[in-house]
């Protein structure tokens, strides 16, 4: 459980600490107090990484030269800190240099608004999904993704500068790694989808006449792939890229076996995109994840009060939920609620 946060010059937060005292919290206030960006600094120290951009600078507050984010959970304490060149990262006070021995100690689950977009945006979402709930879990699945992207970066730099007549040996070599690699990704997503639909299916029986299931789509078959990888090099070569592999998979959400994203109303794409969360979390508790915190962004907007009461009652009691809100919450009264206002951006906590 997380005990205490503190944040420095993050986002429009200069100077902002929090003593946490139980495990169901909300942050209330209006938009633009800080709210998302608390909840954004706890999900950079589980993962190293922000949600909302690929530019750590973009953390650091307006004229500061960096900053710095403490956690503390009941067993551990962990900082990170951002300055315009570098991330620096520590574990009870001792710097961490692999970024991988730091990330998966402490496991989230975030929902955001973003998070519609795993729905109705782009693959390539879909993809960073399933990745980023992997490395949380497994550190073999984020060597396999460090291996195969570095790979696959190698590969596509050379076949901008190979011509058809060369000789393919080196390229197929990449081939071979890239087909190592990648199809120990496959199998981790194939599984990691079929169970977490087992769970999905429970909770959105809880919702009446909403069945739902993520179907994986992966871009080739697996016994395939190799041979592709190995008579298809001309194809690869006059379009500059890796054209088959496991770097173009995708998932569709079906909604009573059809497409969610192409019929979905608002409201049913954020009850779906939430329901996908917490089934997510129960997996990671299935998974024997000591340290889960699950992270809830506004999630009541666009939600009836019915809908939004069978959720709360949904959650596990046992794993630690901070919830933000702009309005106040009817079934509240067993959190801990911090109110946030404009003093928040100025240090006053």
């Amino acid at each position: 459980m997380i005990n205490y946060l503190s944040v420095r010059n993050f986002r429009n937060l200069s100077d902002f600490k929090i003593n946490i005292e139980n495990k169901m919290l909300v942050l209330e206030g209006e938009n633009g107090t800080g709210k998302t960006s608390l909840l954004e600094a706890i999900y950079l120290t589980a993962t190293t990484k922000s949600h909302r951009t690929n530019h750590d600078k973009d953390l650091i507050k307006k004229d500061s030269e960096f900053t710095k984010v403490n956690l503390k959970t009941s067993s551990d304490e962990y900082q990170v800190v951002i300055t315009d060149n570098s991330k620096r990262v520590f574990i009870n006070k001792e710097e961490i240099k692999t970024l991988s021995n730091f990330i998966g100690n402490i496991s989230v689950v975030l929902f955001a608004p973003e998070d519609l977009f795993l729905i109705k945006g782009s693959p390539s979402i879909r993809r960073n999904f399933m990745d980023l709930e992997l490395v949380q879990f497994s550190k073999e699945y984020l060597s396999n993704l460090n291996n195969y992207r570095n790979i696959l970066k190698q590969r596509n730099i050379l076949l901008k500068k190979i011509k058809i007549n060369d000789d393919y040996t080196f390229l197929n070599i990449l081939g071979e790694q890239l087909y190592n690699y990648g199809s120990k990704i496959y199998e981790s997503r194939r599984e990691f989808i079929q169970e977490l639909n087992i769970i999905l299916e429970k909770e959105s029986k809880n919702y009446s006449n909403f069945n739902l299931k993520i179907q994986y789509n992966p871009n080739i078959k697996l016994d395939s792939w190799l041979k592709t990888l190995k008579t298809k090099q001309k194809q690869d070569i006059i379009f500059g890229q890796t054209l088959s592999g496991i770097h173009k998979d995708d998932l569709n959400i079906l909604f009573n076996n059809q497409s969610l994203k192409d019929f979905g109303s608002q409201g049913m794409i954020r009850l779906a995109a939430i329901l996908i969360k917490v089934s997510l979390l129960k997996w990671l508790i299935s998974k024997n994840k000591k340290e889960i915190v699950l992270l809830l962004d506004d999630v009541f907007s666009e939600l009836d009060q019915n809908i939004q009461n069978i959720f709360i009652k949904s959650l596990p009691n046992d794993i630690q939920t901070i919830i933000t809100t702009a309005i106040p919450l009817e079934n509240d009264k067993d959190f801990q609620k911090i109110i946030l206002n404009k003093g928040a951006i100025n240090g006053q906590s």
